[in-house]
C-alpha cells in the first residue's frame, strides 16, 4: 500500500481541480502529451547513439591496447630468454661454484671475467642494459656498474623471493630508493625499475642460490602506454597477473582505480578520486595474464555527440514553446470568450443585473455574447418592474401596519390607566395620560418618518414611564460618542422595548432592569435593547432565529394578513423586514437569550446607510 503525505495529497487535489476547471491548462497538457512520443524517441535515439559510439570507441581502444600488450609480451619474452641464457651459462656457473665465502685472487679474476660477459650479453638487449648476477655465498652483486657487497644476504627480501621461486621467473618491485657506498643508486632498490629474477643452474637439480637479476626501467613501459592515450586527461595502468602495478602514465604515487565489475572489460562509471564520469577499458594478455587498463573522461569520448545532444534538446524545447504558443492561440480564440461569459454569468448570480459583456467579435461567440447582453437587459427590466411593485405594496402595508399598531397600543394603555386609577391617586393617572399623549403625538406624527437617536430615546421614555406605572423596573440609557444625531426609522426600537417589558420583565419577580444603548462600532451603528427578564427557552430561541433568518430583501415578511397569534415574533419580523427594506441587505437583527437570565436584541445598521437612507418614504397620508 502506498501512503501519501497530507500536504502532497492536498497539492494533488489542487492541481486536479485546476486541470478540471481550466480549459487552457487542459489544452496545454494535451499538446504536451502529443510531444511526449517525440521527446521519448529523441531521447532514446540520443542515448542509443551514445551507447553505440562508446562501444565502437571501446572496441577500437581495446584493439590498440591489445597490440601494446602483445608488444610488451614479446619484450618480456626476450628478457626471460636473456635470464635463461645467463642462468644456464656453463662458464659463469662453474666460476661461481669455485668461489667461496672468502674470495681468492682467482675468484676475483673470475668475477672480472663474469662482469665482462654480463656487459657483452647486456649490450645486445636494450631492455636490460644493467644486468646483474648475485653470488650468494660471498654476497657479491656483480653488475655492469661495478661490484657491491651485500651483508646478510639471507635477510634480503628480494633474495628470499628469488630462492622461494626455485628457478622460476619472479618479479620484484622496490618500494624505496637505496644508495651504495659510492653514493650511487642501488641497482636493486630503485623505485623506477621492475626487477626480473631467477636462480641460476636451471639444469642442475641441486642448484645453488646464485641469482640472475635484470632491472627493467619503468620508463620503457610508460613510453608504450603514452602512445595509447587519446587525450591529455586519459590515464593508463599496467598490472601484473596478481594485480601489482607495473607502470602508469600518471603520478607514481597515485592510487590506481579498482575495477568495478570483473565480468566486463568496458565500463562507464563514477570512480573515487575522479570528479566526473569515466570510461574504463581493460585488456588482459592471453600469455602473461598482465592487464592493461585505460581510464578516460566519458565527456571527452562523447564530445562529438554533445552537439547532436544539444540540437536534440533544442528541438524539444522549441517544440514545447510552440505547443504553449498554439495552446495560447486556441485559448484566446475559444476559451477566453467562454471565460468572459462564465464571469458575466457569475456576476448575474451575485445580483449584478446590469452586467454586460464588452466585445468586438463577429463570429459565433459574438452572437452568443450579444444574446446574453439582450437577455440580461430584459431580465433586469423585468426584475426592476416586479421589485418596484413589491416595494410599493410593502410601503402600503407599512402604512396599514402603523395604523394598526397605534390603536393596539392605545387599548393596552387604557387598560393600564384603568389599573393605575384603581390602585393609585389621581395624580398618577394624570402623569400617565400626559406621557400617553406625548407618545401618541410622536407615533401619529405626519410627514416625518425618521428621528435622531436622541429624539428616539426621548420618545421611548414616554412609553416606558407609562409601563413603569404598571410595575416597577429600572431603565438605563446609553448613547455612544457621535450617535446622538444619527437618523433612525420611526418606531424601529419601540417594538423591541415593548417585547422586553411585556415578555421579559413583567414575568420576573423583583430586580427588573432594562438597558437601551446606541454605539458606533467601526463601520456599523449598533442599537441594543437588553433586559434581565425571564429570557427564552433554547428551543423557543432557536425557532425565533430560524424564522428571522428567512427574511431578506427578496423575501420580506410584512403581509398584513399574516397570522398574528404570536405577537412577540410578529414584532421582531416587522422590525427586521423594515431594517432590510430601508437600510439594505447588510442590515440585520441579532437576538440572544438565556433562560431566566434575560434577552438582548441588537440592530446592526451600516453607518453609510444612516446618513443616506436607501429608500426614503414620501410624505405619509
Amino acid at each position: 500500500m502506498i501512503y501519501v503525505d497530507k500536504d502532497d495529497a492536498k497539492m494533488i487535489r489542487t492541481w486536479k481541480n485546476r486541470f478540471r476547471q481550466s480549459i487552457q491548462l487542459r489544452l496545454t497538457g494535451y499538446f504536451i502529451l502529443i510531444l511526449i512520443p517525440l521527446v521519448v524517441i529523441s531521447t532514446f535515439s540520443n542515448h542509443r547513439s551514445r551507447t553505440i559510439l562508446k562501444n565502437q570507441i571501446g572496441d577500437r581502444t581495446q584493439s590498440a591496447m591489445q597490440s601494446v600488450v602483445h608488444y610488451v609480451d614479446l619484450t618480456m619474452q626476450g628478457v626471460y630468454e636473456l635470464t635463461t641464457v645467463l642462468a644456464n651459462n656453463y662458464d659463469i656457473n662453474r666460476r661461481f661454484e669455485y668461489a667461496g665465502k672468502v674470495l681468492t685472487p682467482q675468484s676475483i679474476l673470475d668475477f672480472q671475467w663474469i662482469d665482462q660477459q654480463i656487459a657483452a650479453i647486456s649490450s645486445v638487449n636494450r631492455m636490460a642494459p644493467k644486468a646483474s648476477l648475485f653470488h650468494y655465498d660471498s654476497g657479491i652483486l656483480l653488475s655492469t656498474t661495478g661490484y657491491q657487497k651485500e651483508q646478510n644476504p639471507e635477510q634480503l627480501e628480494w633474495v628470499k623471493q628469488a630462492i622461494e621461486a626455485d628457478g622460476k621467473i619472479t618479479l620484484f618491485f622496490p618500494e624505496e630508493n637505496r644508495y651504495n657506498a659510492n653514493h650511487m643508486i642501488d641497482p636493486i632498490y630503485n623505485e623506477n625499475v621492475m626487477v626480473v629474477m631467477r636462480r641460476m643452474s636451471l639444469l642442475n637439480p641441486e642448484r645453488n642460490k646464485n641469482i640472475v637479476i635484470l632491472p627493467l626501467s619503468k620508463d620503457y613501459f610508460v613510453s608504450q602506454l603514452r602512445r595509447l592515450l587519446p587525450s591529455s586527461r586519459a590515464e593508463a595502468f599496467l598490472f601484473t597477473q596478481d594485480g601489482k602495478l607495473i607502470a602508469t602514465t600518471t603520478s607514481s604515487t597515485a592510487t590506481p582505480p579498482s575495477w568495478p565489475d570483473e565480468g566486463k572489460d568496458l565500463i562507464a562509471a563514477h570512480l573515487p578520486g575522479y570528479p566526473e564520469r569515466m570510461l574504463m577499458v581493460r585488456v588482459t594478455s592471453q600469455d602473461s595474464g598482465w592487464k592493461l587498463v585505460m581510464v578516460q573522461p566519458e565527456k571527452d569520448i562523447l564530445q562529438e555527440s554533445h552537439t547532436l545532444q544539444g540540437w536534440t534538446y533544442l528541438i524539444i524545447a522549441v517544440s514545447v514553446l510552440i505547443s504553449l504558443w498554439i495552446s495560447w492561440i486556441v485559448y484566446s480564440g475559444i476559451s477566453k470568450p467562454m471565460k468572459k461569459m462564465v464571469a458575466a454569468m457569475k456576476e448575474m448570480r451575485r445580483g449584478q443585473l446590469d452586467t454586460q459583456i464588452i466585445h468586438r467579435r463577429e463570429d459565433e461567440f459574438g452572437y452568443v455574447m450579444d444574446t446574453f447582453n439582450h437577455l440580461a437587459s430584459a431580465q433586469r427590466h423585468l426584475i426592476e418592474d416586479v421589485y418596484e411593485k413589491q416595494i410599493l405594496l410593502t410601503k402600503t402595508e407599512f402604512k396599514l401596519l402603523q395604523s394598526q399598531i397605534n390603536p393596539h397600543f392605545l387599548y393596552n394603555t387604557l387598560d393600564s390607566i384603568y389599573s393605575a386609577a384603581v390602585l393609585s391617586d389621581a395624580d398618577d393617572v394624570g402623569e400617565m395620560v400626559i406621557n400617553l399623549s406625548k407618545f401618541l403625538r410622536y407615533s401619529l406624527g405626519k410627514g416625518k418618518e425618521h428621528y435622531t437617536v436622541s429624539e428616539t430615546f426621548n420618545h421611548l421614555t414616554y412609553y416606558i414611564k407609562v409601563q413603569q406605572r404598571r410595575f416597577d423596573f429600572e431603565v438605563t440609557y446609553r448613547m455612544g460618542e457621535g450617535t446622538e444625531d444619527i437618523l433612525l426609522l420611526k418606531l424601529l426600537l419601540q417594538p423591541l422595548v415593548e417585547n422586553a417589558i411585556l415578555h421579559g420583565l413583567e414575568r420576573k419577580h423583583g430586580g427588573r432592569a432594562l438597558e437601551i444603548s446606541a454605539v458606533n462600532d467601526g463601520e456599523w451603528f449598533v442599537a441594543e435593547v437588553k433586559d434581565n427578564g425571564v429570557g427564552m427557552a433554547p428551543d423557543r430561541l432557536q425557532y425565533i432565529q430560524q424564522q428571522l433568518d428567512g427574511i431578506s430583501m427578496m423575501n420580506l415578511d410584512l403581509s398584513a394578513g399574516r397570522d398574528r397569534m404570536d405577537a412577540e415574533l410578529y414584532g421582531l419580523r416587522n422590525v427586521k423586514s423594515r431594517l432590510k427594506l430601508h437600510y439594505g441587505e447588510k442590515a440585520d437583527l441579532v437576538i440572544d437569550s438565556d433562560e431566566l437570565e434575560g434577552t438582548r436584541i441588537r440592530l446592526y445598521i451600516p453607518r453609510v446607510e444612516c446618513g443616506s437612507i436607501r429608500y426614503m418614504e414620501g410624505d405619509g397620508a
